[in-house]
């Protein structure tokens, strides 16, 4: 169990990866326009990331988790070499300040990792990568209809509010709350899904029902597993990537920065019930570019939108050819 237990360090890692990048989804616009202080967002985002992981993130970790295994990543060891390479993949962009996708890293380093093997499925590759392009267009479209709509009919009567403030506030935290919630169900499995049939968590699994009065199973504890390393990285390293979407890509009123939260939440959590893993920073980011056009584009930092394109495309890209060159380097036949 102790080798299982190493071997999971990596899916640890990324986990915490994945809330260090990711938290900007849930948040990120409530603390780039002061509306909640960065320490209320990083507990309430950790809380509820690790309540979807447990309670909704078991469709999507049995995806990707047999989506793996198609592509020769059939050990303990194998399953460990493509999660630190995804995790360094993504703690590299997160220092660069890039809202990049978790899930594209580690879909990028299985689909390396099985060519080096001379075992791919390309079959199921095609849904990763279409859930990938809609999931973003869905969050642009809905985030201006909405945008337009509220501008339209609603803003000045709810900016008219005595207690706007307390409303714009609690309309952050609610869907701040949904957002992490959906990040939980969806990001577990980039930490923890491709472990579920390698046996790395089953030995823990009997030790822990050994001792608890109740059950836990193999899913249940990959996803917590996930969901408290997504916790531990919101906690410790999320405020380089949470301002730059709160503030790098346009300015956004408070009003239309809750209705982007609201936005990005509603297309992760319709995924994650469907059992796909996507980018929710692709999510957020389209939500931001749907209230920035909204506005005519005014105030659009098309600077800092290029740059997260290109790390869009490089990040699936690098994780493929590093797992790939490890795979061929040290495990090939």
């Amino acid at each position: 169990m102790e080798l299982a237990l190493l071997f999971a360090l990596s899916g640890v890692f990324m986990g915490w990866s994945v809330g260090t990048n990711d938290a900007a989804n849930a948040f990120g616009t409530a603390v780039g326009t002061r509306v909640v202080s960065y320490r209320t967002a990083t507990i309430l985002c950790a809380v509820f990331a690790v309540l979807g992981a447990a309670l909704s993130g078991r469709n999507v970790i049995d995806k990707l988790g047999s989506y793996a295994e198609n592509n020769a990543v059939d050990t303990g060891a194998a399953a460990f070499i493509v999660m630190l390479a995804a995790a360094c993949v993504v703690t590299l962009m997160t220092f660069l300040k890039f809202p990049v996708s978790t899930s594209q890293s580690l879909v990028g380093c299985i689909i390396g990792w099985g060519l080096s093997q001379g075992m791919s499925d390309w079959s199921k590759t095609g849904s990763f990568f279409s859930a990938w392009i809609i999931s973003p267009i869905a969050t642009m479209f809905i985030s201006l209809a909405l945008c337009k709509a509220v501008d339209r009919w609603a803003a000045k009567k709810i900016k008219g509010l005595a207690a706007y403030d307390m409303f714009i506030k609690a309309g952050f935290i609610v869907s701040g709350m949904f957002a992490a919630y959906s990040m939980g169900a969806n990001n577990a499995a980039n930490a923890t899904g491709i472990y579920l049939h390698v046996g790395v968590f089953d030995g823990l699994a009997d030790t822990l029902n050994g001792l608890l009065p109740f059950r836990v199973t193999v899913p249940l504890l990959a996803a917590l597993i996930g969901g408290l390393s997504i916790a531990l990285g919101v906690l410790t390293f999320s405020k380089r990537v949470m301002l730059t979407v709160g503030e790098g890509i346009t300015k956004l009123s408070p009003l239309n920065g809750f209705l982007v939260v609201l936005s990005c939440s509603i297309v992760v959590y319709i995924f994650s019930l469907l059992g796909y893993t996507i980018s929710t920073s692709q999510a957020v980011v389209g939500a931001v570019m749907g209230a920035g056009f909204s506005k005519g584009h005014r105030g659009m930092d098309f600077k800092v939108l290029g740059r997260i394109f290109v790390a869009w495309f490089g990040t699936p890209t690098i994780a493929g050819a590093l797992c790939y060159g490890i795979g061929m380097l040290f495990f090939r036949g």
